[in-house]
């Protein structure tokens, strides 16, 4: 699988939600990271758009960031990257990649109550490329509607994340391989695991009473042995759900109802609609979920 959660890349844009993001990270140590990269990109419109005190203010932010993390015990280091032009999401990805970061690191905007989609074009484009696991810290926007006079802050902490996490499933590859990483970070820590199926909307057979129940044993069977197999490694309770209709609606308020502190999810299931390169109902749950979301990319070595 080749998954490791030792070093991560932390794209930081050096806002007000960057300084959010450095106060969650010691808690990160949880997940087994000890190395961090804090990593921003700049975009220089043109030859000479960078005054050079404006690269030092960059830089010594990043500096300031790492003091602060390595008094917690982490190694870390810093990149700011100058390019004319440059896209930011593929600078994320490419700083990962040549770093050898294991997972990203960024902050997941959401809507405000005026209903601007907040979650930047950076964040959904890294989502669709890249091959490593994205871990997306939710940040909440006040309501002003002036944008220069909103704040932000982190909807739940990162230190709680790992005791109450919810996995949703479709039996997918992607999702096996999601299941695989929740294997993989479910520390003693971790009070509670809810493995959760949706028998989605637009299924074949699924308005068909008989077909239907032969659907909730089938899938009701796969969610015990993930259940067997997860109890092997984590003494945390672990339960099973099916349920019934949307998969973005479901998931959304099963993490509210049981008070979910995570959700770890595959970033494309098989699907039963045409869906883009980023699952839909993926795409959906970082753009509603008011907490943390972990997601796992498919295995482009495999095809899987």
């Amino acid at each position: 699988m080749n998954i490791d959660f030792h070093h991560a890349l932390v794209a930081l844009d050096q806002s007000e939600a960057s300084e959010i993001i450095v106060n969650c990270l010691g808690h990160f140590i949880q997940l087994g990271t000890r190395k961090l990269t804090l990593f921003t990109s700049v975009n220089i419109p043109y030859p000479g758009g960078l005054a050079p005190e404006d690269e030092t203010r960059y830089k010594g932010r990043l500096d300031r960031y790492r003091e602060k993390l390595e008094a917690q015990g982490f190694e870390v280091s810093m990149v700011v990257r100058l390019k004319i032009n440059a896209y930011a999401p593929s600078q994320i990805i490419d700083a990962a990649k040549e770093h050898e970061a294991g997972y990203i690191i960024i902050a997941n905007r959401g809507h405000s109550k005026y209903r601007e989609l907040l979650l930047g074009s950076t964040v959904t484009e890294v989502l669709q490329r890249c091959t490593l696991p994205v871990y997306l810290i939710n940040i909440s926007v006040s309501d002003e509607p002036e944008f220069e006079k909103r704040t932000f802050s982190c909807v739940r902490l990162c230190r709680d994340s790992l005791q109450n996490i919810l996995y949703p499933t479709d039996f997918s590859p992607i999702s096996q391989r999601a299941f695989d990483v929740l294997t993989m970070i479910t520390p003693a820590a971790t009070r509670n695991v809810t493995l959760l199926h949706v028998q989605a909307s637009g299924r074949p057979g699924v308005d068909d009473p008989e077909t239907l129940k032969s659907f909730d044993k089938t899938d009701t069977d796969r969610l015990n042995t993930l259940k067997a197999s997860l109890s092997e490694v984590t003494g945390a309770v672990v339960q099973v759900k099916i349920a019934y209709g949307s998969p973005v609606k479901q998931i959304l308020e099963h993490a509210d109802d049981d008070e979910s502190t995570m959700i770890i999810m595959g970033s494309q299931g098989r699907g039963y609609v045409s869906d883009l390169v980023l699952g839909g109902v993926c795409l959906q749950v970082i753009r509603n979920a008011s907490i943390p979301v972990l997601i796992v990319p498919k295995d482009r070595s495999t095809g899987e």
